[in-house]
């Protein structure tokens, strides 16, 4: 691939020595300047796959050339840092901005007109209202995760921000799922001569990753996770459905000797943003999250996920199992069935992905 020496450079510096294959087919085709639609799971490579060619593409200097829409705050930070490490060679500035932090402060950053902002669509649109944000100049567009921002309601918010982009742009989508909205949003907004790149058959997590089950009733369910936490020390993402099982989940770990962190949306994003941190630089950390905030959180050594709470679709499954083995490296998904119908959902969903899933043994 044709890259420049200096972000070749910085790839170096991250370990990075080798493409992913949704990097070998996205980026030869953004640098040539087409529109292109990733469908790829999490932990494939994919931010560097869009922001290798973005950072190769702007101009510094032009102001606000490129815009990053993505569904959480969390993902937001990452995503940025991401890009800021890539452009570390160059003079690409790049910034993310957010709810849950001062806009004021945001709107002074602005001011510095990076090139490359990336953000979460309520606040993108609360500093577009405000006038802070123009995007008459942006030559790029990328939707990251579009699928879980219409889970979580932003189509409308996302379509507004599209409207006011100049027609003539780049345009790059990435998203696990599309269904039926997605590939509406890919018909009216992306060029007729688009590149498909569909990974999520060749990156299917269920080739890297041990998968277990263990019965346990809600009275068991502590004693049994512990049981896998005693037994693998490795860093591991515990799921939970609602918030209120994260919170109390985190105190009755806590009462049987085993510190974890817990992370949710009612969290200050301060907070989230120290947890996350904590948890990257342990050896053996254990974090509880909720789906949805676990969504932004990209973290390449997790060597194991368990799910206390059975997910309610089989798309959540993957995405959770998806945490772990990234990158070629090897994990564990160990899921606490309460009943046999649970038992059997997981079953069918191994057998639809080529998996057996066996007994955890411990």
């Amino acid at each position: 691939m044709n890259i420049k020496d200096s972000i070749k450079k910085a790839l170096q510096r991250k370990g990075f020595f080798k493409a992913s294959e949704i990097q070998e087919k996205v980026i030869p085709a953004a640098l040539l300047g087409k529109d292109v639609v990733g469908k790829s799971r999490t932990g494939t490579g994919k931010t560097a796959a869009f922001a290798i060619p973005l950072v190769q593409k702007i101009i510094p200097g032009q102001g606000f050339s490129a815009i990053v829409i993505v569904p959480t705050r969390e993902l937001a930070s990452q995503v940025k840092e991401e890009i800021a490490s890539i452009a570390s060679g160059s003079h690409v500035k790049t910034l993310a901005v957010f709810g849950g932090q001062n806009i004021r402060r945001q709107m002074d950053f602005l001011e510095r007109e990076p090139e490359i902002i990336v953000g979460t669509p309520g606040r993108l649109i609360d500093l577009l209202s405000r006038g802070a944000l123009s995007l008459k100049r942006s030559r790029f567009l990328v939707l990251d995760e579009a699928d879980k921002m219409f889970d979580m309601g932003f189509r409308d918010d996302v379509e507004r921000i599209i409207s006011v982009l100049p027609r003539e742009r780049q345009t790059m989508l990435f998203s696990a799922t599309m269904p039926r909205e997605i590939l509406g949003m890919i018909d009216r907004h992306m060029s007729r001569n688009k590149e498909i790149f569909d990974l999520s058959e060749d990156d299917a997590p269920v080739q890297e990753v041990q998968q277990f089950y263990l019965m346990a009733d809600r009275h068991q369910k502590i004693d049994s996770l512990r049981k896998v936490l005693v037994a693998y020390k490795s860093k591991t993402l515990v799921f939970c459905r609602t918030k209120r099982t994260v919170d109390w989940l985190e105190r009755q770990l806590s009462n049987r000797g085993i510190r974890a962190l817990a992370i949710h949306g009612d969290k200050p994003q301060n907070a989230r943003n120290r947890i996350i941190d904590r948890f990257k630089s342990s050896s053996g950390g254990v974090l509880i999250a909720t789906d949805i905030v676990a969504r932004g959180i990209h973290v390449d050594d997790i060597g194991n996920v368990i799910n206390f709470d059975f997910p309610q679709e089989t798309e959540a499954y993957i995405h959770r199992i998806g945490r772990t083995a990234r990158q070629g490296k090897q994990g564990m998904a160990v899921s606490l069935c309460s009943n046999l119908m649970e038992l059997e959902t997981l079953k069918r969903v191994g057998a639809r992905n080529n998996a057996v899933i066996q007994p955890f043994q411990g």
